[in-house]
């Protein structure tokens, strides 16, 4: 029987389309590919999540690498937490755990400044009975040892957990460690898989 419930944020409860982003920053075609790889692929955004580096130095490092391309940068890096929004879909599923006798938990990679943000901004978050986030913690999924900090800090049984994730990645490291999984992605009716794993 599933006791615990354990919710990734990106992709999961909140949207993050860094296309959309760069988009909506960058005007050249030309521009795109080379700004979105210089910060959404890049070790400093890996390091925002790991909490080894602030978003001020991040952006800095950025427009080092492309000082041409310093507006749009700048722009993006001010703007990019607004793009963090609801999925109100999955939402619902959230609040309908939260009602049960189940303990919802939050096991994401995020960056500092980000999370601040929008836990102010959420009331959602309010229905969590603990977390672990990359950056208070400097690890990040899949490194089993992150998963192995939320099983220890909150007395977790994996075998009794369901984690949901959209990263493939993280889904097979949790299912390393025995938890039951859901691989999110938006074709997927969320209630409806989460259902199959309570009735």
């Amino acid at each position: 029987m599933i006791k615990n419930v354990v919710f990734d944020l990106g992709n999961v409860l909140l949207e993050f389309t860094p296309e959309k982003i760069v988009d909506d920053y960058v005007l050249k075609e030309s521009k795109k590919e080379a700004i979105y790889d210089n910060i959404f692929n890049s070790k400093e955004w890996i390091m925002l999540d790991k909490g080894t580096i602030s978003q001020k130095q991040a952006t800095r490092r950025f427009v080092d690498r492309q000082p041409n391309n310093k507006n749009e940068i700048i722009k993006i890096m001010d703007n990019w937490i607004s793009y963090l929004k609801p999925i109100n879909k999955n939402i619902s599923v959230l609040k309908d755990l939260a009602n049960k006798e189940i303990n919802l938990y939050i096991l994401s990679n995020f960056h500092e400044k980000a999370f601040l943000e929008v836990k102010q901004k959420y009331d959602f978050f309010d229905l969590f009975d603990g977390k672990v986030v990359s950056f208070q913690v400097n690890i990040i999924k899949p490194e089993d040892k992150i998963y192995k900090t939320l099983i220890s800090k909150y007395q977790i049984n994996p075998q009794n957990t369901l984690f949901i994730d959209d990263s493939f990645n993280n889904i097979k490291a949790a299912n390393k460690l025995q938890f039951k999984t859901i691989h999110f992605n938006y074709g997927i009716d969320l209630e409806s898989e989460v259902s199959r794993f309570l009735y």
